[in-house]
Order: C-alpha cells, then structure tokens, then sequence
C-alpha cells in the first residue's frame, strides 16, 4: 500500500489556482515570535492553542455531507475523526494512519482488497474501532437518502468482515489498482457506529469520532468559530497531539489571513491562490508548498445549448489564452498550464500542450457553427462573484464577441448558487471550475468517467473511459503515464475543459509553528503540528 507512485512534487515556482471557488484556510491563535526563521521541520512543545480561519463556517460535522477538500471542511474532518489513510503529495505514496494496511488480495485481479485496522481502537464514545465501523460507515455514505458527497465513491463496491474483526474484504465490480487512493481521499473519515445509529442528523452537530481532537462542550457556535480539544483517549498516546485545542475561525480574505501570521496574530494558514501565495512570500513567513495537478479552468455543457457541440467549445479556446489571463486575472503571478497534469510531475507528457490562443483558427470555427455570423449563438458563462472572476469575465466577453455573430453572458451568483447552478444541465455553457489533485486517482477519474456523479460537464467519450480505466488498474508509472498520455490527447481534440492555470496549495506559517505537513490536496496532519519549544 506504501509503494511510492510519484506523482506531485514539491512546487519550486510560483503556481496559481483558484481565486473564487477555493476557500481559504488559516490557523491562527496568540503565537509568540520566537525569532527564529521559520521551519516546517521540528518536534512541537506540548500544549498551546491555534486559530484556523475558514472562509465559511462548516456546514457540517459529520462525514457525510461536508466537502473533503481541504480548502473547504477537509482540515475539521482530518482533526475531528483523524484518517484511515493519507496520499503524500510529495512522494506520491499512500500512508496508513488508523488503518494498518489496504492491500490488494493475491489473485483478485485487483477487484477484491483487504482492510486490516490497528488494534485496541476506541471512539470518543468508547465504542470500539474495528473493521464493521468502517462497513457502517461505507455502507451509510451509500445510502442515497444520506446525501453523501463521497457516494460516487461506493459505486460498484461490497464489503464484509473478513478473518477477524480487524479485517474489512472489499468487493469491486471493476478492477481498481489504486483503490488505496480512493479510501485515502474519499472513504477515510469514519465517525461511532453508535452515534450513527443515532442519526445523522444528531451526528452533525455532535460528532464523535477517533481523531486527535474532539468538540468542546459549547464549542461550535455557529456563524462565529468551532472550538476542538485534544482528545484524551488518541490511539497515538498522551503525547499527541502536542497541541491542547485548536478554533476555526471565519476570515474570507486571503492576504488578511497572510498579514495576520506575519504580525503574530495568526499562526498556520493553508493558501491556494497566486496572490496570497505570493503575498506569503513576501512576508517572509514560512510557506511549504505543494504543486498538485488541475488547477483553475473552464469546463463546458456537453448535454446540450451550443457548447454539446466540440467545434463550439474548441473555437471558445482556441480564442483565448492562458498567458493573457495570467496577466489580467492574476497580476502575472501565477503559472498558464499546458494541460490537466502539472508539469512538475512524473505522469505528464511535456510533449503535450492543450490548444489555445490561435484566433485565425478560431475564427474559421466560429465562422463554421455561425454561418458566418448570420446564425448568431449566444452562449451562457457562469462563475462565483469575486473581483478576479469579474476580470476573466470581462476578458473572455471581449474577446469572444470580436468574432461575428457571437456574444457571451455572464452571469455571477454566490458561492452557494453557483454551486447548485454548476451542477445543472443547460443551467450554463461555460463555468469556471476548479481541479486539485495528488494524483488523478481517484479525482480526475471522478472528473471525467461517464456517469460519474461528480462528472464535470454531463460528459462522455469512450476513448477517455478506456485511458481513465486502463490507468486506474495498474500501479506502474509507465503504463499510467502513456495512459494518461492517451487521456490528454483526447481532451485536446474534444476540449469539454481547458485549464489556464496550475494548481498550487501551501502551508503557511509563523515562525512560532513547527510540525507543518500537508497531505491529499493540502490538508494538516494534525497529529504533527504545534508550536516551537
């Protein structure tokens, strides 16, 4: 399950990501300066307290409804029920946490796996920790009335106690070779059977899990923050974690958050933009940053309106480009992509470059789908409100209504609406999305398979299914690679999305702090954090 499969590595330049769809996560909380420089390496003191500021207070306290991204309630979900695994971003491997191994079973052709939990495991509530805990769990976020956001992931999928209580057998329907990835980004958080039982409802506002922190009484007050103590019964020992309780605030700006950890107001803040990341350095706080695959980018309708047509979608990208948007969007601070895959890593193919930026050709398109302007088409554009989407709007309206018969409305709603909206067919033509991956399992995958319900554009093509489910079953980086290689080369002819700028997520920090690791898309390892001695 540890076998390395590098995929991201350590950015060693400046990237850009989402401005209006990420949130923005910092911790913060009466830090003292120690005078020393900044280091994310080092063994924490005991005790001590952090703010996280959090762009919108949690939905959520149960691993069910909540995003897990760690832009969004990813870091509660990680400090509350702790994680059966983790993806290091760094490494490309899968780390076992509360689990002690998820491993492919010997002649199941990658359809049937084996979960083996750590013994002597105990929730909050005293309720022991074993395998039929996870199945509660998986089987609960399959049930459709429970609204899951991970139910995409127990599609196709069965499990039953194994040899003894400790082992979880799992069933796919299809072969998955990187099922671990799957269970680490979507599967990982497991709270009390009993409180399950309970009701999910009550679990939302109570939640009980096995994690290095648990809610203090009183401590969510919603609208203003959500206080978490140590948890005197982690797995781990008394030692951990080193901190005695960390809050979750709510601040929606990201270079106010960068300020605060530069005055000592603020301690830890997880980043994931061009201008707080490049604010961040400035300061000359402590940044351990990630470069990850996806990033901002444009995806299309495919179900219907005049983007289901691919000329439509290729003329729209073909008009634009990644370095002007760079420039208007961005302030030229962060990094045009070349395609779905960061280049950085070892699954791209930098002999690839999606299509852009080539208006002659562009122009013949437009010129094709409009009869040359006497058909017009209008085509629906849709995004969060925020200064730098009111840019791109801008800059894409100007550019596409230079060519005949063409006009593009744009429309901005809040977060919230935007994201019911995005989520509808013919609700939009274009939108703005955004793509954070560690690898493309399980996320580009869930991305882009047909009938997927995390599909980005109601899209399918069967030269995508096959390059996206020949890289799920094998763990080889060639074999990944040229499938992948495959994967890009498609999107390119077909375009149901454009990517113009990389990804970037960054752990940023006081020097008062030490212990800063990221995992998945950026998320703390909160068994690691703390303050300097």
């Amino acid at each position: 399950m540890a076998h390395a499969r590098p995929f991201a590595l350590r950015a060693r330049r400046r990237a850009a990501a989402v401005v209006a769809v990420i949130g923005l996560l910092a911790a913060a909380g009466c830090g003292s300066d120690s005078g020393e420089p900044p280091s994310a390496v080092g063994t924490p003191r005991a005790g001590g307290s952090l703010d996280i500021l959090a762009t919108s207070d949690a939905r959520s306290l149960d691993p069910f409804l909540p995003s897990y991204a760690a832009q969004a309630d990813g870091n509660r979900m990680a400090a509350l029920y702790d994680s059966l695994l983790w993806t290091n971003p760094v490494t490309g491997s899968v780390q076992p946490q509360l689990a002690e191994s998820l491993t492919p079973v010997e002649g199941g052709g990658n359809k049937i796996w084996s979960l083996r939990m750590r013994p002597n495991l105990k929730f909050t509530d005293g309720i022991v920790f074993d395998a039929a805990a996870v199945k509660i769990n998986w089987d609960t976020h399959a049930v459709p009335t429970t609204n899951s956001r991970q139910r995409d992931a127990t599609v196709g999928m069965k499990s039953q106690i194994g040899a003894d209580a400790l082992e979880l057998r799992i069933i796919l329907d299809k072969p998955n070779g990187n099922f671990d990835r799957l269970v680490a980004r979507s599967l990982s958080f497991i709270a009390s059977p009993k409180a399950i039982a309970e009701g999910v409802d009550k679990l939302a506002e109570h939640p009980v899990g096995a994690g290095p922190f648990m809610l203090a009484p009183g401590g969510w007050v919603k609208g203003d923050h959500l206080t978490l103590v140590k948890n005197p019964t982690y797995w781990q020992g008394p030692a951990k974690p080193y901190l005695d309780s960390i809050t979750f605030r709510y601040e929606s700006s990201g270079t106010a958050a960068v300020d605060r950890v530069k005055k000592g107001k603020a301690d830890v803040a997880n980043v994931s933009d061009a201008f707080t990341l490049k604010a961040a350095r400035a300061a000359g706080v402590g940044v351990e940053s990630l470069a990850l695959s996806g990033g901002q980018l444009l995806s299309f309708d495919t179900s219907g309106g005049p983007t289901a047509n691919p000329d439509v979608r290729r003329a729209i990208v073909l008009a634009l480009s990644s370095e002007e948007i760079n420039r208007r969007v961005f302030g030229g601070a962060g990094t045009p992509a070349r395609g779905i895959f960061n280049q950085a890593t070892a699954l791209a193919n930098p002999q690839l470059s999606a299509p852009e930026n080539k208006p002659q050709q562009a122009a013949e398109l437009f010129a094709k789908v409009t009869d040359k302007g006497a058909k017009p088409m209008r085509i629906k554009f849709i995004a969060p409100k925020s200064a730098a989407i009111d840019e791109l709007g801008r800059y894409m309206k100007e550019t596409l209504e230079k060519f005949p018969g063409v006009t593009l409305d744009v429309e901005t709603a809040d977060l919230s609406e935007f994201v019911k909206r995005s989520n509808l067919a013919d609700a939009f033509d274009v939108k703005v999305s955004q793509l954070l991956a560690d690898d493309p399992e399980p996320v580009v995958y869930q991305y882009l398979h047909r009938g997927s319900p995390s599909n980005c554009c109601f899209y399918g093509d069967d030269a995508v299914d096959r390059a996206l489910d020949d890289a799920r079953n094998t763990t080889d980086p060639s074999r990944r690679r040229a499938a992948y290689t495959q994967l890009q080369l498609q999107l390119d002819r077909d375009m149901p999305l454009w990517v113009y700028q990389e990804a970037v997520v960054a752990g940023v920090f006081h020097s008062g702090v030490t212990g800063v690791q990221l995992c998945n898309d950026g998320i703390f390892l909160f068994d690691r954090l703390g303050k300097k001695g």
